[in-house]
């Protein structure tokens, strides 16, 4: 029973990590946070990080991999209902604006990170790929949408939610762009794929 215990203490205070992480990523950037500030923010002792996360890299990649979680059940739930290309572009933007302040500064940051964080990223932009292509495809069986390539479908997609999120400034009045501009984004990119 003590074992029991003592793992779930150890997830608890990972969890806890990850969640600041993530929380100070957002407003003071990837880039600027260091591992002291996030162990700081939970009244933690700084070896506690180390001890969770050898490398600062392992926490910046746990976090993005949080995300990507969070984003595989949204596409698992909409796939699984056979739902078609605009519900899975909005399952994509639901988790995009639950995390919109870090994965902004992950869109933004994501040059001056290490190889390793860039490369999880890649990962994770592989897997949306796929899903808004296996999406397209029904679409397109059912003669709703015409043929795209999936590199050109994923490219188009993330360059026109990106440049929202990194100008977000200029699209919106308050917090999330994703928010106030989500449905016209998705719109828009419906218009382009039509049949």
């Amino acid at each position: 029973m003590q074992a029991a215990t003592r793992q779930e203490q150890k997830a608890a205070t990972r969890d806890r990590l990850v969640n600041a992480a993530m929380a100070l990523f957002a407003r003071k950037g990837i880039v600027q946070t260091t591992t002291a500030d996030i162990a700081r923010s939970i009244r933690m002792s700084h070896g506690v990080v180390f001890l969770h996360f050898p490398k600062r890299d392992d926490l910046v990649i746990a976090v993005i991999d949080e995300f990507g979680r969070r984003l595989a059940v949204e596409f698992r739930q909409a796939l699984e209902q056979d739902l078609g290309l605009r519900a899975v572009l909005q399952a994509h933007l639901r988790v995009l604006a639950e995390f919109e302040p870090f994965y902004a500064r992950l869109v933004i940051e994501a040059p001056l990170l290490p190889p390793k964080v860039r490369s999880t990223l890649l990962m994770l932009h592989a897997a949306v790929s796929q899903r808004l292509f296996l999406a397209l495809e029904r679409e397109r069986k059912a003669g709703r949408a015409r043929r795209l390539e999936r590199p050109l479908l994923f490219n188009t997609w993330i360059g026109l939610v990106h440049h929202y999120l990194v100008n977000r400034d200029m699209f919106a009045a308050g917090d999330s762009v994703i928010a106030e501009q989500g449905d016209t984004l998705v719109q828009h990119f419906m218009t382009l794929v039509k049949a």
